[in-house]
This record gives structure tokens, C-alpha cells and sequence, in this order.
């Protein structure tokens, strides 16, 4: 890629680690109020409990979003940004553009996860409902 999209991408990738960084805050000060309010109730605990775990998997989602554009970032940084981690060629622009802080080429990207979907369809029990064995 050429110099001035790199740093595009670097704008980029720095934008969008900023506007996690705030999401996680936000995050954080509506998980302590939840901590802070007092359940009369089963129904009130419960409903605390669920949006407690919903508020930690939104967090875990994008701090592993985080991870990737940190990761991103540091390829720009030692200039191997834009290659591919399983085959060694560059990454598509279009896919770049779209996906900054992607490591592999489309190529390798849908071997991995076909290599995935058929490991977790050998791990789905005979006896699941099909709906769900299809689903794998």
C-alpha cells in the first residue's frame, strides 16, 4: 500500500480505538450503577444479573476489537501492514478499507473459517435437533 493510505489507516484504526476506549468507559459506569443499586426481589436480581451479563459480553466483544486494532497498529508500526499472517500476500485494499485491522487475506480468511464451522460440526452430538446440527 502506499504511504498515504497506511496512515489513512493508521487515522483510522486510532479513531476507532478511541471511540472504544469511550464505549468501555460508558460501559464501566453503567455496570457500577447496576452494582449500586439494591435488588428488593428475585425479579429485581435477576434482571440486574442479565444485564450485567449483557453489559460484560458487549465489553468483551469490543475489547477484543481492541486487541486487533492494537495489533493493527503495531504492523503499521514495523511495517508489515496489509500482509497476510498465513500466506505472506497482501491483503486486498477493499478488505483493508473495510476490515483495518484484519491479518488475513480473504483467501485464507475463508479456509480458517471453514477449517472452523467443520470442527465445530464434528463436535455437535448425533442426537441434536437438526435445526441446531445445521446451524453448526
Amino acid at each position: 500500500m502506499e504511504k498515504i493510505d497506511i496512515e489513512q489507516m493508521r487515522q483510522k484504526l486510532e479513531t476507532q480505538r478511541h471511540e472504544i476506549l469511550h464505549f468501555l468507559g460508558r460501559l464501566e459506569d453503567e455496570t457500577r450503577s447496576l452494582e449500586a443499586d439494591s435488588a428488593q426481589d428475585s425479579a429485581d436480581r435477576c434482571v440486574i444479573s442479565l444485564s450485567k451479563e449483557s453489559l460484560f459480553e458487549r465489553s468483551s466483544q469490543r475489547r477484543t476489537l481492541l486487541r486487533l486494532i492494537d495489533a493493527a497498529l503495531r504492523r503499521i508500526a514495523v511495517g508489515s501492514f496489509g500482509v497476510c499472517f498465513t500466506c505472506g500476500d497482501a491483503i486486498q485494499r477493499r478488505r483493508l478499507e473495510a476490515l483495518p485491522w484484519t491479518q488475513f487475506c480473504l483467501r485464507c480468511q475463508a479456509e480458517i473459517e471453514e477449517e472452523v464451522g467443520s470442527n465445530l460440526s464434528a463436535r455437535i452430538p448425533s442426537h441434536t435437533p437438526e435445526i441446531w446440527r445445521r446451524a453448526g
